[in-house]
């Protein structure tokens, strides 16, 4: 793992598969600014390689197979276009894995975008995550958790990536830009160390995205004019909005200013909450609320997920 934070994460997978030991299904939360495609990527090569015990040996058939693209027993499901993945769809996986291995080793799927999961296709999927056929390894990458059927979550082995600290982002940049980093470089750490990855190309090429996170927080605690959605940008503000309130919980909870991801608006924070007298058990709630527009939006056709989105808003004026 060429990434420090992966590391004690890869070394207990490896540790347990080598015993034998392995759990036959992960949940694994989908977050590519922390290196989540290369850490599952690594996996699969290391399930399916029939020589490696810690790494796979990138050299046996198998391997080969897989380098390829074209491995008989390796299996990726996930949503098209941000559709639906539907029960047809599980069906027809399932029906695959009854097969004997081609390869005399593991069979191993990969269940991408899992939150898009309908509920007919999660319950599909329980008896055989209960009694998963021989050899058969399954990594479930939802883009959060908890947006998962809790039946489903119950039968997986719950993985959690753990973000780097701030000085361990400052130092793993300097070593890759090879060069001390700016006092602006710095601030930039400071607001996006938990998104590495995607922090290393912005301070490569200088061009840092759009701040959803920080514009809504400046719209709440100063009553501003509400930013308008568009259908092309109003998911970006949905999860702007969850980050919003994951950060009022950390302020709510006292959690040093090092963890916040809008520091400078600790204070108006905090005003707000004591103003609004919001606890974190509301809050949880105000998540929720998000949770389900982003599911009835991607179940149901013809929804106005902006005025969803701006109809939340205004309930916390």
């Amino acid at each position: 793992m060429s990434l420090p934070w992966l590391r004690p994460l890869w070394q207990s997978i490896a540790h347990d598969h080598q015993q034998g030991t392995l759990a036959h299904a992960h949940c694994l939360p989908w977050q590519p600014d922390l290196g989540t495609q290369a850490l599952v990527e690594e996996w699969l090569r290391l399930l399916l390689c029939t020589a490696g015990e810690k790494r796979a040996c990138g050299k046996c058939k198998s391997c080969l197979l897989h380098r390829a693209g074209n491995h008989p027993d390796y299996y990726e499901l996930g949503s098209d276009d941000g559709r639906v993945i539907s029960v047809d769809q599980v069906r027809e996986l399932l029906a695959k894995l009854q097969h004997t291995p081609n390869q005399a080793g593991a069979k191993v799927v990969w269940l991408k975008d899992a939150e898009k999961l309908s509920v007919t296709a999660a319950n599909a999927l329980l008896k055989t995550l209960e009694e998963p056929t021989t050899a058969t390894y399954f990594i479930v990458t939802p883009e959060r958790t908890e947006r998962l059927l809790p039946t489903l979550r119950s039968r997986m082995q719950l993985q959690r990536l753990q973000a780097p600290t701030l000085s361990e982002v400052e130092h793993w940049l300097a070593q890759r830009l090879q060069r001390m980093l700016t006092a602006d470089e710095q601030r930039q750490c400071q607001r996006y160390f938990q998104r590495p990855l995607a922090l290393l190309e912005w301070l490569k090429d200088g061009n840092f995205p759009r701040d959803y996170l920080a514009e809504l927080s400046t719209c709440m605690t100063t009553e501003a004019a509400f930013p308008q959605p568009s259908k092309t940008d109003w998911l970006a503000w949905l999860d702007a909005t969850e980050q919003w309130l994951q950060e009022l919980v950390r302020v709510q909870q006292g959690v040093a200013q090092e963890q916040l991801r809008l520091p400078q608006q600790q204070s108006a924070h905090q005003h707000w909450l004591t103003r609004h007298a919001v606890g974190v058990s509301a809050l949880s709630e105000w998540a929720h609320l998000c949770y389900a527009i982003r599911q009835q939006t991607a179940e149901q056709s013809g929804l106005n997920g902006p005025l969803l989105l701006h109809g939340l808003w205004m309930r916390w004026r």
